[in-house]
């Protein structure tokens, strides 16, 4: 290789491009090339900033929707638990309740009178006497059909004696295969109600 002639204009002319390019080229690589790459480096972090946010925000809105379901399950059972323990006993619906299970079973009613109500702490016990004539199928199923009410009931004092018209019924039995009365029952029968709690 030669030395370059400075005197040639063509040289100079062709150093003189090489110049400005190099300059364009600082120009573009300082003035709008870096900024570009640090912009971009900028709003990749925002947009990953903002993206973390919203994962955040949708699992709230995930779990907001959970806590309103479980709300409304919460409700629901509320609404049972009142029914269940209502704040006052629901007298009217209890007595046909049980005439509605003491007819169904086939027991023969003698007596069914409310007995008043014993407060407790946090609830009231509400009792009920009962004395019915009863084959002991049939009085089972009285029983069961109790156990099977929505609300909690307790059955207390039961005495079972023997039918004073065993015979006459086990003579009509036979006569006419009906199912015979052979227990005279008495119990008592205990419903509960929530007690309301001062404030």
């Amino acid at each position: 290789m030669g030395n370059i002639d400075f005197k040639d204009k063509k040289n100079i002319y062709a150093i003189a491009v090489i110049l400005l390019i190099l300059g364009a080229a600082y120009c573009v690589y300082t003035y709008i090339w870096d900024p570009f790459v640090m912009d971009r480096e900028r709003l990749e972090n925002e947009l990953q900033s903002a993206q973390a946010e919203l994962d955040k925000i949708n699992a709230k809105k995930h779990r907001i929707a959970e806590l309103e379901m479980q709300l409304v399950q919460a409700e629901k059972d509320f609404e049972k638990l009142k029914e269940m323990f209502p704040e006052e006993e629901k007298v009217p619906l209890r007595l046909q309740d049980l005439y509605a299970v003491l007819r169904s079973s086939g027991v023969q009613i003698q007596r069914f009178n409310p007995e008043g109500t014993s407060p407790r702490e946090h609830y009231i016990e509400n009792r009920y006497s009962i004395a019915v004539n009863s084959g002991y199928h049939m009085l089972g199923y009285l029983f069961a059909e109790i156990a099977n009410f929505n609300y909690p009931t307790a059955i207390t004092n039961l005495r079972l004696s023997r039918y004073s018209g065993i015979a006459a019924e086990l003579q009509k039995a036979e006569t006419h295969g009906w199912t015979p009365i052979t227990v005279s029952v008495s119990f008592n029968l205990t419903t509960y109600t929530s007690k309301k709690v001062a404030q």
